[in-house]
Order: C-alpha cells, then structure tokens, then sequence
C-alpha cells in the first residue's frame, strides 16, 4: 500500500446534479414530501430516546424481512434450530451492506427487481479535498516516489468516502497527473460511474476528464452516459458533452434526454442545457436550444405538469400549474384551469412558513363565468376561499390549526360540480375551525371556535348545526396506585345561524366530570373495577321560539328553561377474565374472555334542555359497555342495567389473532326514560339489541369482517355488514361487502328507506406489466348506482400509462334530484421524469373512487 499527501482526485458529482437538473422544468412544495416544507427543531437525543428508537427500527425491519417470500421458505425447513438464527444471521449481514434509496427519485419496491444491482445512496461524508490523503492499493508497484509510480492489477484509489477502481494507474511526477485504464469504475456515496477508457487527473489544476462514461444514481432510477466530462475541481465547473439521461433500466431505455453541452457550477443553484431533446423508443417527442435548471434543492420558478381529464359536466378539463418561488420558505401556484363545458377557473395557492414550526396554505379558486350555473340571473361566478394553519411551539405542546374553507353563500353544488382538496365536510356542511391546544404529562387544555356553512338548502335541511364560540375543555388525570382519577371540565357558547327560521338563538353549556377508577384485583388474566363518576352541568338557554317550528311540531320541545342545572351521578363494577387452551396442533390457542358490566345513573327530566350537538349512537359490542346512551352531554340516560359479554379469539403460534368472535348484550332492570327527543317513544323492553361481530384472517391473503344487531323485541336484525377480501403479495385483491340498516338512509324528498348497499372492488394483474382495476358500489333498495370505476393500467420498469373511467353519483339541490356524473383520463407517468395526472384523482390506477375510499375493517391484533 502506498500513501500519496497530494492534492485530492475529486470527480464532481455531475451525474446526480443533471439528474436532478432534468427531472422537472422547475421544483414545488407541491411535488416534495410534506416534511420538505416543515423546518424542524433539532431537540438533543436522550440515550433512552436513542434506544427506544434503534429498537423500534430493528423490530420493524425484521418484520418486514421475516414477510418476505424466502424467509418464510427457509423458516419451513426441518432444521428448526438452525432457521431459529436466521434473522440474527440476516441481520449482520445486511449490517455490514445495507441499501438504502435515494431522497431524490429512489426506487421503489416494486421496481427493485427492476433495477438489480443499483448500489445503495449514501449520505456524503463532509471532508477537506486537499487534506484528506489518498490511499492506494495494487497487486504490483513499479517506480519510486520521485518518479512515476506504476499501480498494476486490481488498483484501488480510496479518499474518505470515494473509491477507484481500475486495472492500472500511473502516477507522474513531473506533471502530478494520475492516469487509470482498464474497467475503471468511480463509486461515491451518490452515483457510481464507470468507462472503459482512461480517467486523468492532474493533481496541481484539480481537471479531471473522462471519455465514454456511464453513470448510475445510487438508490435511485436514473442513469445515462456523457461522450466528455471535464470536471474543474479549482473552478467548481463541469462540462459534458453528449449527455444522455433516463428513468429506465441501462438495457431497456424506453425514454432518454439527450443534450449537446451541459454546464455545471458547484454552489450555483441552476445549471445550463444546450440542444437537449426527450425521446421516446428513440423518436424525438420534444427539444428545446436551451434550458436552466435547478441542480439543488433550491427552487425555481416554472412550469408544473398539468392534470387532464374529460367529464360529462365539464368537457374537457384542463390545468396547468405555474409555480412561483418568492423565497425558500414562501411560494405561490398560480393554476389556470379549463373547462370545456363551464369556462375558464383561476386557481391560487399561496404557502408560508415564516419560521420553524409554523406553515400554512392560503387558497382561492375562482370561476369568472360558469356557463353551466347561475346563482340568480345572470350570476354565475362560484369561488372557494380556504386558509389551513398550523403552529406548533414548545416541542409541539402547544398547537394552533386553522381549517376554513367557505364558498359562495347559496353555492350548494360547488364541491360535487368542481371539487376541491382537503375539504372538511361533515353532514353537508363545510366545517370552519380554529383550534389550539396544550398537552402534558397529567393534563391538557383546548380552546376551539367552530362555525359551519351549510351545502343544503333551507327546504332540503332537516337541522342546521350549531356554532361553537366558544368551546374550551380541560383534563386533568393521575394514578395513585391502584386508583385512577380523572376531572373533565367543558365550556361551550353555542350560537344558531341567522337564517332558514332560526332567530340568533345563543346558549351557554358548563360542564364538569370527575371521575375515579379502583383497580380491585388484577392478576393471572382477572380484573375486578369499581368506579364512580359526576355529571355536573349548567344550561343558560335562549328562547326555543327562536328556533323552527320543527322543534316542537316534530320533535315534541314545549318550551327551555333559562337556566337549567343538572347533577347526576354513576356508580358501576366491572369484571373480566380470561381463559386458554391449546387447540388443533397444541400449537395454536383458544381463548374464551366472559366480562360482566353494571352501571346505575338515577333519572332525571331533560325535555326543557336544547339538544346541541348530542345524537344517538350506534349500538355495537363496545358501545354496549358504555356508560353514553347518547353521543354527546346533552342526555345523560338514566341507567340501571347488566352488560354481559364474551370474545373468543383463535391465535397461532406466534400469537397473532386469527379469528375473534364477539357477543354482547345489556339487561336493564328498569326501562331507561330519558329520551334524545320529547316526542320519542320511551323502550319498554328491557334487553338492547344483541350485538354480534366476527373477525377472521385463515389465511394470510383472506381477511373478513361481520358485525350485526340482532332485536329480540321484533326478532329481527336491524343492522348488519360484511365484508371479505383477498389480496395477494402479486398485486390480485377482490373484496365484497354489504351494509344494511333498518331506515337508515334518507332519500332526497325526506323520506326514510332501508339502507341496502354493495360493494365489489377488483385488482386484477393480466400479466405482470398489465392490470384491470374496477370498484362499483349499488344501492339496492334505490336501484341506484352510486359510484363505479374502472382502469386499465400498464406499467413496466421506466414508465406506467393507465386509462380510467368512472361514472359516480351527484346530487343536483336546485330541484333535488341525482345526476351521473361520467369522468374518463389518462395518466401518463414517465418515472424520474414527470407524470401526467387525471383531474381530481391522484391515483387513478387504485380502487379508490370519487365518492367513496376502500377500506378494510378487519381489525384483528397482528
């Protein structure tokens, strides 16, 4: 081994910057991750924080190594000590070489197999070039020191991070020049490059030129080749020319850029493109004489890919985003958007992060002139307005979160006409909020302002929701040994809109719950509780004339007291326990967990108190257990009741759940009199609907879910659901699923059905570049489709085109009727490069629909 204390052999790393150079005309927050646009606080590590975290990701990653295909294989042999160390034995060995993508168009695991044999990204270690020596191994050494030395046979140049291999390296003297030939191969933390032919780096200039080079991205998709590349280390320039670049694998280059001269200064934020030209199966598709661009994370101001789709209420549907970088924390998308069958729409996002912990979008989307819509006459101009906040300050203890969006008043069919992100909808109406709060250990306390603007019209609303100005709630909870106390406390000022009968109707609602839990016995899988609690509330109403007429005509309200005060209180125990056995191979086990409940609240009148933002609840087998009849304070039920209930789970060797079934039902010993509304009948029957729910995963792929109440009063079941899916590890999933509940839909002239759903959704991979997605959901009491799809994808290593059509249901308030709405779009994804998406859906190639996400409810401990 020889040691050279001279001026470094540095190769700039040119491929990664024109990577990145060309991936897009210019950078967004809109394209990064979220945490690129959140400046965070660095807060010293503890060692116990240190640990918690090493040990939370060496059990996340044997997890996942231990899911893979050739683990469980292994796992299966007969030798059961030896696969007993396989994932120790595994584990030090992806130690000593893990891979690791890159931050910047890394590959993703579905295209792993795709590019075998990519090196891992490494972050660069940070050193002085002129400083650092350089190290240097061969089989053969000729020369001396002060002459030429002549490295043969498996040269290896390292200096910190970097390393060259080559076949020989002759080192002159007299010009302090280093020249490699033969399969030299340059590998940095961030690309790797390799030629055939020589590299020479004259050590006193710091020039380094190489010829017919191929480049990789380490962890990433990109690579191409570069005819020339000169790399001035003195003057922190590069040059190439016959430049190539791609997203695709080296041997299947089904896109590639290709540039004349490429310009390259460190510590510039852009470089310079000449000549440059997309091709597509090698057919020039586009060419510019000239581009700059980014070669940092620095952003520019630009062009954004558009989105595109063609709609039977907007035609074709166009929007080109333009991007504004006004500073590196402050930016502005200015989106111009067309509409075939509506007109023109001007779409602004401007976002802010003033400092760390604070960020915040400010939206206003606007339609001059909306061809198919008019508010009044000849009004046709719509327009969203929307601000999202968060602060966050002392270690995020203390937050501030802003969510507003309001369109124009009257504009019920903004959202389904044209839609919007990130819009917080609850029961057709727009929730406005703001909200701080500050957590600790033992306690918490949260102010939060809450109006709505309603997306109903005053003949089609049933009850308008009301403001919350303010509401502020504190908790304070500790433990003392077996004894668990907690006080709740709540004030809110309620306040109803001025419109649709509703006469500034205000009232105020004071609220305290202590409560205390002790812990009788807990040993060997038995618990005995007994607990209490208070229920201390303090009503100021406003007059119930100022409400609509519905109030009492419908729902029975004679008249509200001015001022109300309620005390109550609960007293209730509480035992489980829990049974095993092995079962089937003495391998897996057979739980049988019986509980028991009881509860008693005395009775109290609450007619002359307003219902403000308390309703029923759904009655299920851990509702059951509840203390809340109702879902809200409003009501506190009068109580007097047994809960009985029993779960069996099946778990396997590795205790993880595969079946639970679950029972559950309450015996009250005096009919519950307090009811959600005046006029409600009280329930003279003194057991709840049985409530019943199953779970299952026989098999890895299989997953099932069903849940039912069962009346004993009428012998019927009035609520049930189900659902099954398959999916496999190559892409196939098929799930069905069925809700029902009695009267629980409500058409649009205000009468109530029976609630009839289906569900099918379907990914079905053809080949394994080709796919057909479809999802559809029915109403079967109706006969009304309410939401179908279906998309055709194909994807392959470097590129992923998908067409997509999907004809959901909207309802159209002017004269309540439903209307289909029928969407088709392409996307075009060039990977690495850009990707061109369908308007209003990000991920066409998903079975995730306009009006409704998948989801499986299977909730089993896995």
């Amino acid at each position: 081994m020889a040691r050279i204390e001279k001026k470094s052999v540095v190769l700039s790393a040119v491929a990664l910057a024109v990577a990145l150079a060309l991936y897009a005309p210019c950078h967004s927050f809109a394209n990064d991750d979220t945490e690129s646009f959140n400046v965070k606080t660095e807060v010293k590590e503890t060692t116990a924080q240190r640990h918690l975290r090493l040990t939370s990701s060496l059990a996340t990653d044997t997890v996942m190594v231990m899911q893979e295909d050739s683990s469980q294989k292994y796992l299966q042999n007969p030798h059961f000590g030896d696969s007993a160390t396989f994932p120790l034995r595994l584990f030090a060995k992806l130690e000593k070489n893990p891979w690791h993508p890159a931050p910047f168009m890394p590959i993703l695991e579905r295209d792993l197999g795709c590019f075998y044999g990519v090196p891992p990204y490494r972050v660069p270690q940070d050193y002085d070039v002129n400083t650092t020596p350089i190290n240097v191994t061969a089989d053969t050494l000729q020369g001396t020191i002060d002459q030429n030395l002549l490295y043969k046979g498996n040269v290896v140049i390292t200096q910190a991070d970097v390393t060259l291999n080559a076949d020989s390296t002759e080192y002159d003297q007299s010009n302090t020049t280093l020249t490699s030939k033969g399969n030299v191969l340059y590998k940095a933390p961030t690309y790797t490059l390799s030629t055939k032919e020589q590299v020479e780096s004259n050590l006193s200039s710091n020039i380094t030129t190489v010829q017919n080079a191929a480049y990789i991205l380490n962890g990433s998709v990109g690579s191409g080749t570069a005819e020339h590349l000169k790399i001035d280390d003195a003057n922190k320039t590069a040059n190439i020319d016959g430049f190539t670049f791609t997203g695709c694998p080296p041997d299947d280059k089904v896109w590639e850029i290709t540039a004349g001269d490429v310009e390259l200064i460190q510590g510039e934020a852009f470089g310079e493109a000449h000549d440059a030209t997309l091709r597509v199966k090698g057919v020039p598709v586009f060419w510019t004489p000239y581009i700059n661009f980014p070669i940092s994370n620095k952003r520019k101001t630009g062009l954004l890919y558009p989105s595109m789709s063609y709609s039977s209420s907007k035609g074709f549907d166009y929007a080109q985003p333009i991007y504004f970088n006004i500073a590196p924390n402050y930016d502005y998308t200015f989106t111009p958007r067309v509409m075939g069958f509506r007109g023109a729409m001007l779409q602004n996002e401007f976002r802010y992060m003033p400092f760390a912990g604070t960020r915040g979008a400010i939206t206003f989307d606007f339609l001059p002139n909306d061809r198919r819509w008019d508010l009044a006459g000849d009004n046709h101009q719509r327009w969203m307005f929307g601000i999202q906040h968060f602060s966050g300050f002392l270690n995020n203890d203390l937050t501030f979160n802003i969510d507003f969006k309001r369109v124009k008043p009257h504009d019920y069919d903004y959202l389904s006409d044209i839609g919007s992100d990130n819009a917080h909808v609850t029961d057709n109406h727009l929730v406005q909020t703001f909200r701080s709060a500050y957590n600790k250990e033992k306690y918490d306390v949260s102010l939060e302002l809450r109006k709505y603007q309603s997306l109903l019209p005053d003949y089609a609303s049933v009850i308008k929701p009301f403001s919350m100005l303010p509401q502020l709630k504190a908790s304070y909870y500790d433990t003392y040994g077996n004894l668990f106390f907690r006080t709740d406390g709540e004030f809110t000022y309620f306040n109803a809109p001025n419109e649709n009968q509703y006469h500034n109707f205000s009232s105020s609602r004071f609220h305290l719950e202590p409560s205390a839990k002790y812990l009788i016995y807990n040993n060997r899988g038995t618990e005995l509780s007994a607990g209490g609690r208070l229920f201390l509330t303090h009503y100021e109403q406003g007059d119930l004339n100022d409400l609509p007429s519905r109030y009492r005509n419908q729902l029975g309200f004679t008249s509200f007291d001015d001022s109300v005060n309620r005390a109550l209180y609960l007293i209730e125990m509480r035992g489980k326990t829990t049974f095993e056995r092995k079962v089937f191979d003495l391998r897996h086990t057979q739980t049988f967990e019986p509980e028991i409940q009881y509860r008693y609240i005395p009775y109290k009148n609450q007619d002359h108190i307003g219902l403000y933002d308390t309703t029923d609840r759904l009655e299920d087998y851990y509702s059951n257990f509840s203390f809340r009849h109702f879902a809200g304070i409003d009501r506190i039920a009068d109580t007097n009741a047994v809960t009985v209930g029993v779960t069996s789970r099946i778990l396997d060797p590795h205790d993880r759940e595969m079946y639970r079934v679950a029972l559950s039902q309450t015996y009250s010993f005096v009919p519950t009199r307090v009811t959600l509304n005046p006029s409600d009948p009280i329930n003279r029957y003194p057991s709840s609907p049985l409530s019943a729910s199953f779970d299952a995963s026989p098999i890895e792929p299989l997953t099932m879910h069903a849940m039912a109440s069962y009346d004993n009063e009428t012998n019927e079941v009035t609520a049930w659901n189900a659902m099954s899916e398959y999916a496999t590890r190559d892409g196939f999933k098929a799930q069905i699923s069925y809700r029902f509940a009695k009267d629980g839909n409500r058409t649009l002239d205000r009468r109530y059905v029976d609630l009839k759903q289906i569900g099918l959704q379907l990914v079905y991979p053809i080949t394994p570049d080709f796919k057909i997605i479809g999802a559809m959901y029915r109403d079967l009491e109706q006969e009304e489709n309410i939401d179908r799809k279906i998309a055709l994808r194909y994807e392959d290593c470097c590129y992923a085109l998908t067409f997509m059509y999907e004809d959901y249901n909207t309802p159209d308030w002017s004269d309540l009727t439903r209307e289909h709405e029928k969407r088709f779009g392409v996307q075009i994804e060039l990977k690495g490069l850009a990707t061109i998406n369908v308007s209003g859906d990000d991920n066409p190639a998903s079975t995730d629909t306009y009006l409704i996400d998948p989801f499986n409810p299977t909730n089993l401990n896995r």
